[in-house]
């Protein structure tokens, strides 16, 4: 029975962010990552980056628990929740190491530097990857709320 449960789709949700930042940790150059939030941004390890992660996907996780033990998900909506939510959260660390390192002054300047428009373009796509993952989650939650808490009858 313990067999069957682990390897259930929904065990990637912590499994991959913990493996791939681990992963990430060892064979990257770069031990840490420039984080680039709405604007904003913050140097993190990689380990810090994945702790994160496994945080904020356990509350994906608990739905797709509470969707498998009512027996009343739809397994194609959960397999596309799942890879769409792999697929923003491994992107992030390819995104976050290829941006260049800039100072904050430089966007007050008349002609800043060639990187900071590189910077600029990555931390636009980098809000694009963050409004994505948010709007697939809520999605998500709406989806599992309505499924879990409405009466079908028969």
């Amino acid at each position: 029975m313990r067999k069957k449960h682990f390897l259930r789709v929904e065990n990637l949700l912590w499994l991959v962010p913990a493996v791939a930042g681990y992963l990430f940790a060892i064979f990257l150059p770069d031990k840490y990552c420039d984080v680039l939030i709405f604007g904003s941004h913050f140097l993190i390890s990689h380990f810090e980056a994945s702790f994160y992660w496994v945080v904020i996907l356990l509350f994906p996780y608990i739905m797709h628990y509470a969707l498998r033990k009512t027996n009343k998900g739809n397994p194609l909506v959960e397999i596309a929740h799942i890879a769409l939510t792999l697929a923003l959260v491994l992107g992030f660390p390819f995104l976050y190491n290829s941006a260049p390192l800039i100072l904050d002054q430089w966007h007050h300047l008349t002609m800043p530097p060639p990187m900071y428009e590189k910077w600029e373009s990555i931390s636009y796509t980098a809000d694009i990857m963050w409004s994505a993952l948010i709007t697939v989650q809520l999605a998500f939650f709406i989806y599992g709320f309505i499924v879990l808490f409405t009466k079908v009858e028969e």
